[in-house]
């Protein structure tokens, strides 16, 4: 009997995800649907200016859809474009915002700064990723929400650990369970905070590449960062009163799981 239920259940969140995502293909054009496949083609073979002109496409076509902006950045930045880029990585973090962590308690001010900061980490990652002649990963607005939940209590439970003293929240498996229906073949995860010395807001732009070159120099994160099987990336920070700042940097194969 406790067999049969669990192979109900399964087949039920199986359901639920094979719906999810035919909900999402109905409400997206087909048009940008080909333009994104043959773009997504173009990126691994460095054909960035082809997939540029192909994603514009996309976005225009499907403006409240995160995936074409997700994919321009990665495209402008193998063209070399990183402020274009970063415009993108932006997009796909306020989206993340609006649509996924609208329950977050910060100010917008506050979730804007956030928005640059994780974007920026973004563009960083990526940037590491393609020196090392790795291919540069798509950022997700959701498993940034998965970062930035756990950098919130990190940050509310004064504690600095990828294990979490919250029992749904233990590990970073549990974490993704609570905003995926599904468990990725490769998860990773790298942490990272810092506080304020001296006067000063903590959190700018300059901190975050600090931040980012720190863990650069760790082999263990270094090499999280350069896993060769990623195909996705979701950045989360959370941040007080006095601008100290925590990060975790959210790393998934999802190739078995298609966003669209």
């Amino acid at each position: 009997m406790t067999r049969r239920l669990w192979l109900i259940g399964f087949w039920a969140v199986l359901a639920a995800v094979v719906l999810a995502v035919t909900a999402l293909a109905a409400d997206v054009s087909q048009g940008a649907i080909q333009l994104l496949r043959s773009a997504e083609q173009d990126i691994p073979a460095g054909r960035g200016k082809a997939a540029l002109e192909k994603l514009q496409q996309a976005a225009d076509m499907e403006p409240g859809w995160y995936v074409p902006p997700a994919r321009l950045a990665t495209a402008y930045q193998i063209c070399g474009m990183e402020t274009a880029a970063l415009q993108q990585y932006m997009r796909v973090q306020q989206i993340s915002f609006q649509r996924y962590d609208s329950d977050s308690e910060s100010s917008s001010q506050v979730r804007q700064l956030l928005a640059e900061a994780e974007a920026y980490m973004s563009l960083l990652v990526n940037k590491t990723r393609r020196e090392a002649g790795r291919m540069p990963l798509y950022t997700h607005p959701q498993m940034a929400v998965v970062g930035r939940r756990h950098a919130r209590e990190m940050r509310d439970k004064n504690y600095f650990s990828h294990e979490s003293p919250t029992p749904s929240r233990r590990t970073l498996a549990d974490r993704f369970r609570l905003v995926f229906p599904f468990r990725p073949r490769v998860l990773g995860e790298n942490l990272s905070r810092r506080s304020r010395r001296g006067q000063g807001y903590t959190l700018s732009l300059a901190k975050i590449r600090n931040s980012h070159e720190d863990l650069l120099k760790s082999s263990a994160h270094r090499s999280t960062i350069l896993l060769p099987e990623l195909t996705h990336l979701g950045i989360g920070i959370a941040v007080n009163g006095k601008g100290d700042y925590w990060v975790s940097q959210i790393f998934a194969d999802m190739t078995d799981h298609p966003e669209y």
